[in-house]
């Protein structure tokens, strides 16, 4: 019994060829995203979970975030985390109220904060603390008025939950030395339900 002659058709063949060629670069480009993200990952990010309630209402007490020290350079209003060596010996969640050659100005009676060029503050220098202002109890239930100067290479810094932070005006935290700060927190990613960016 003859059998037919079966040959390979030339042009299924070449389809074939380049659909083998077409599917390969896509996983090679894949494979070399995702190990460009892994070192990305590895060297530039970081974890951080938030301890007490310094941050809040932006943060609370056991949230994870993400930080970032790629390319990174302070300013103020970002959330930092930086590693504190003056007493706790840990890493430390606040937010950056002023950089370097800045004047702080804390007026606790009318409840306001400035941050100025120099030393003469007027209402251009006020911070907006609509979202921040607990000047009437806690930690810091004071009166009268606080005054700081930034030096270069430091900046100053305060929790979000202002009258229930240790931070930048208290002599166990000060000013922070830049080459301290770890990065800034830019994702929560735990609880998974306010999941996003961190303003």
């Amino acid at each position: 019994m003859d059998y037919p002659n079966i040959t390979p058709n030339s042009e299924n063949v070449s389809l074939n060829k380049k659909a083998f060629i077409f599917f390969s670069e896509i996983f090679d480009t894949i494979i070399k995203g995702l190990i460009i993200v892994l070192i990305i990952l590895f060297f530039f990010l970081n974890v951080c979970t938030v301890l007490g309630s310094s941050m809040y209402p932006t943060l609370e007490n056991g949230e994870i975030l993400l930080i970032s020290n790629l390319f990174y350079s302070p300013k103020e209003n970002d959330i930092v985390v930086f590693h504190d060596t003056k007493s706790l010996n840990e890493p430390v969640i606040k937010r950056v109220i002023a950089t370097s050659n800045k004047w702080v100005k804390i007026d606790y009676d009318a409840q306001l904060l400035y941050v100025s060029s120099d030393n003469v503050f007027d209402e251009s220098d006020i911070v907006d603390e609509s979202l921040h202002a607990y000047f009437d109890t806690g930690l810091y239930d004071e009166t009268g008025t606080y005054e700081t100067f930034v030096p270069e290479g430091y900046i100053f810094v305060m929790g979000d939950n202002r009258n229930n932070s240790t931070d930048s005006r208290s002599s166990l935290i000060g000013l922070v030395d830049k080459r301290t700060i770890l990065g800034k927190a830019f994702i929560r990613v735990s609880p998974f339900s306010k999941f996003g960016f961190i303003h």
